[in-house]
């Protein structure tokens, strides 16, 4: 568990979703400050701002698969063609179980695929896990 505070960003358009993942990372003992936007356009949009000379660049880019405006896709490309971002480790989530959108996703940057469990505590657990995995806490 690290004292630092990560930052992380979060495109998911389910507030249910983003409370839950609010957990997960609290069970996991990460701090964190986050910048949440809910549609993959407003992702897209944010993640081309990004400067490398910025202080406060996300080291974790969460991502929901199925966003309104567009594609969890269409950011990870945007996210690959910033060189800013280089640093930071991409993770998909969702619901989905076909292979091809696990795929889909890794082809476009993802460093993983997180399917989204229904119970409670295996998605604390299976959200929180992957995200120290990428922060190396674990």
């Amino acid at each position: 568990m690290s004292e630092r505070v990560r930052k992380i960003l979060i495109v998911e358009d389910n507030p249910g979703d983003l409370r839950l993942i609010r957990e997960a990372l609290r069970s996991k003992g990460i701090k964190s400050e986050i910048e949440h936007y809910e549609t993959a356009d407003a992702g897209v949009r944010v993640v081309r701002s990004y400067r490398a000379d910025a202080v406060n660049l996300p080291e974790v880019i969460l991502l929901d698969f199925n966003l309104p405006a567009g594609t969890a896709r269409e950011v990870l490309i945007a996210i690959q063609d910033n060189p800013a971002l280089a640093n930071a480790k991409k993770a998909v989530l969702t619901c989905s179980v076909a292979p091809k959108d696990r795929e889909q996703a890794l082809a476009a940057g993802a460093d993983v695929f997180v399917y989204k469990p229904s119970e409670l505590d295996d998605f604390l657990n299976d959200v929180g896990s992957a995200v120290q995995t990428l922060l190396g806490e674990t």
